[in-house]
Formats: structure tokens, C-alpha cells, sequence
């Protein structure tokens, strides 16, 4: 059983690596400090598996950033997403399938969805790939900034 949980989580945590940013970007938004103040976040039953950087700019367009991660069915996950560099307001949503694809996808959770919408509990239905939509807003105030979101991930162990 243990194996299989580490299997999982080197999955995960493999998954997210590629899904990241390059180093640069990381070192830009400081994603140590960031994860070290937002660690506290995933509290037991939940461990700390791993994190991932994505880097927006705000500008005078607004933008939809999707990055895709893998999950297991029977785990359950504690997703925090912290943020650093900018003060407008990030939706964030997972979706089952990317948006290249129009039909049957569905919203599963957003960032709309109560008062700790940066810290979300996750239990996917089935195994496989979900899909996270940021909805990058314009710059309040009119300046070309950049900013980054991380997202750290804790997982439960598998009831058996």
C-alpha cells in the first residue's frame, strides 16, 4: 500500500513539475518565500506533496490561462493556491476536460465558492486529468505588471 502511495505521489508531483513555469519564472516571484508562508495551509489529515508556479501578466486585455494536472480517484486532495505581485482579483476554476474541448465540459469547482476560495478540498470522481483556469483580469492600474500564482497541493492516504 505504501508503495502505491508513493507511486501517486511521485505521479503528482511529476505532473505538476511539467506543468510549472521555467526556473526563472520561479525565482521571480520568490516561489520559496511563497510557499514557505502559505505552507502552513495544509493542515492533517492532508501532507504536503508538491507545488507549481504560473506566471501572468496584467496588462490591458484580460487573459484565460489553463494548466492541466493529473488526479486519482479514492485520494483526496487539499489544493492551496497563494499569490504574489498583484492586487487584482484571479478566478480560478477546475474544469474535467481543457477548453479546446466545448462539449460535456464541466465546471467542478471555482473560486466563488465560499470564504476560503483559495484553499479548495478536491475528491475526484475518477482518475485522470483536470484542468485549472485562471481568468487573468486588466491591470487596475493601467501598468504592465507581472505577477504569479502557486499552487500547492496536499494529499490524503487512500482508505482501503
Amino acid at each position: 500500500m505504501k508503495k502505491t502511495i508513493r507511486i501517486v505521489s511521485l505521479a503528482l508531483s511529476c505532473s505538476l513539475f511539467f506543468l510549472s513555469n521555467t526556473i526563472g519564472m520561479a525565482q521571480a516571484c520568490k516561489a520559496k518565500h511563497i510557499v514557505g508562508g502559505c505552507k502552513a495551509n495544509i493542515k492533517k489529515p492532508f501532507k504536503y506533496d508538491s507545488y507549481a508556479i504560473n506566471e501572468f501578466t496584467f496588462d490591458n486585455k484580460p487573459k484565460e490561462v489553463e494548466v492541466q494536472f493529473t488526479a486519482f480517484q479514492g485520494q483526496k486532495y487539499k489544493l492551496v493556491f497563494c499569490s504574489s505581485g498583484f492586487d487584482e482579483a484571479v478566478t480560478m476554476n477546475i474544469y474535467d476536460k481543457s477548453n479546446k474541448i466545448k462539449n460535456n465540459r464541466h465546471k467542478l469547482w471555482d473560486s466563488s465558492n465560499g470564504i476560503d476560495s483559495d484553499f479548495w478540498s478536491f475528491e475526484p470522481q475518477k482518475s485522470g486529468n483536470y484542468f485549472i483556469e485562471y481568468e487573468i483580469p486588466v491591470s487596475k492600474d493601467g501598468k504592465v505588471k507581472k505577477g504569479c500564482v502557486v499552487l500547492m497541493v496536499g494529499y490524503t492516504e487512500p482508505q482501503e
